[in-house]
């Protein structure tokens, strides 16, 4: 049993586990939990960190109350602190129509991270072993994963989430809980058919076994192969994604078609789902059929304005891809000449100052698109700037008719997915800018001009994605 202790010892040097170091460690009171805190216990002296036990009810079953028990019995007689809550898990699946096994897991980690951080414990250690890490690859397989999630479980998660038995098969630590004497709880929903893992565990692993015996080894193994090739597949996406985006917000990001589609398709399904997941992080993984998705409308040229789930958008503008997550606000304020306006939910502010004509014809030939310049007189003091409306019409610069705004968009190929960015400023109804692309003819500095009225529309740095 001193190979358990050393595969623990290991895992947690490598980790990064130090002398002083507050470890918590999760005691469901099950066997693996129990082993991993004895394991645990025995090295605390060697590698002089600090324990905490932290279990949580799910309040599932009618003797949870008595494995709670059994966890603050075990802390007492170790001299160790211990954090114990209870959450109706039943109840939190119903409300957020998720499955038993999925509530629990999603507020399991929860509890972790907040008694983590109330007792400021750098590491969480985890009771996970190898047949837990073939069940999962299995599970995976069965949803269709790719090489990310065929990694299965690592040993160590986010510098932070340790597993010391990851590499140790279940026999082994039955082994060793009867070697120790070590007293633990049966948790009766591991035996319910019910739930997936168990039938893989039950039915599945079993008759696998009948074509390898050691079929738990070969798909610890298949896991870490998978784990390294995806890390660095992952490594080459984010040298690779800087060169792709050519445009980046908060909310938006544009790919560049043609640089995308040049690299491998396994580094072009890498990279879209990194932008996704970077844009809509509370909409969770996003699966093989939204990447393809994407980059069958990137291949293909394709135009059309694509919901992609939750709020998020995507559309093809010329050798640009635009993915949007949620809507702009609408807008309907006023600017004062001279003055700013901060645009909420834009990232962005249009301002006005009072420059001479001298001044103007200086610079008139970098005005255009997001800098512009009026007739001081004619625009007034204050103006209103506020979102397009159906029905908008105007005089563009140059003009003797009279055009659409819709339609000023469609010809200059201004996307869909970005017509909620348009705003107009106007005064007494008359439009003299739809902002950032056409001014109004009525507006315009000619020989009779005073003063000029110069306009900027400028994004605000804090707007930009980092």
């Amino acid at each position: 049993m001193e190979l358990i202790v050393n595969d623990a010892r290991q895992v947690l040097v490598q980790s990064g586990v130090r002398s002083g170091d507050y470890l918590l460690v999760a005691v469901s009171g099950g066997i693996d939990s129990t082993v991993l805190l004895d394991v645990l216990h025995q090295l605390q002296t060697e590698l002089h960190y600090k324990l905490h036990l932290a279990h949580l009810d799910h309040a599932l079953r009618p003797e949870s109350r008595a494995d709670s028990r059994f966890v603050v019995e075990q802390a007492r007689d170790r001299e160790l602190p211990c954090s114990v809550e209870r959450r109706d898990v039943g109840e939190y699946a119903r409300a957020q129509k998720l499955s038993i096994e999925e509530a629990g897991r999603r507020l399991r980690y929860v509890f972790f991270e907040q008694a983590a951080h109330r007792i400021g414990a750098a590491f969480i250690a985890l009771g996970h072993h190898a047949e837990d890490q073939a069940e999962t690859v299995l599970l995976r397989l069965l949803r269709g994963s790719g090489t990310t999630g065929l990694g299965a479980m690592e040993v160590v998660r986010d510098g932070r989430y340790v597993r010391p038995l990851l590499g140790v098969r279940r026999r082994e630590i039955e082994e060793y809980a009867r070697e120790w004497a070590l007293s633990y709880r049966e948790d009766s929903s591991n035996r319910d058919l019910r739930f997936m893992r168990n039938r893989v565990r039950s039915e599945l692993l079993p008759l696998l076994k009948e074509y390898n015996p050691n079929i738990a080894e070969t798909l610890n193994r298949t896991a870490r192969l998978l784990k390294d090739e995806d890390q660095l597949l992952s490594q080459l996406a984010q040298e690779a994604i800087n060169a792709v985006i050519c445009e980046r917000y908060n909310d938006k990001i544009a790919l560049d078609s043609t640089v995308l589609l040049n690299y491998h398709i396994a580094l072009q399904r890498r990279i879209v789902r990194l932008v996704l997941q970077g844009l809509s992080a509370t909409e969770g993984s996003f699966n093989f059929a939204v990447v393809e998705q994407v980059l069958s409308g990137i291949k293909s040229g394709d135009r059309r304005l694509r919901e992609l789930g939750g709020k998020l958008r995507g559309q093809g503008s010329g050798s640009r891809y635009v993915l949007r997550w949620g809507r702009r606000p609408e807008i309907e304020c006023t600017l004062a000449i001279p003055g700013a306006a901060a645009l909420a939910g834009h990232g962005a502010e249009v301002s006005a100052e009072i420059i001479s004509v001298e001044e103007f014809v200086r610079i008139r030939g970098t005005l255009g698109g997001e800098q512009v310049a009026f007739d001081a007189d004619r625009l007034g003091r204050q103006v209103q700037l506020r979102s397009v409306q159906k029905g908008d019409r105007f005089q563009p610069l140059g003009m003797k008719g009279r055009k659409k705004v819709s339609d000023l968009l469609t010809d200059v190929k201004w996307p869909k997915i970005l017509r909620d960015e348009i705003l107009v400023l106007a005064r007494d109804g008359e439009i003299a800018w739809v902002v950032p692309l056409r001014t109004g003819h009525r507006f315009k500095v000619d020989s009779t001009t005073r003063s000029v009225a110069l306009c900027q529309f400028k994004r605000r740095v804090d707007d930009c994605a980092t």
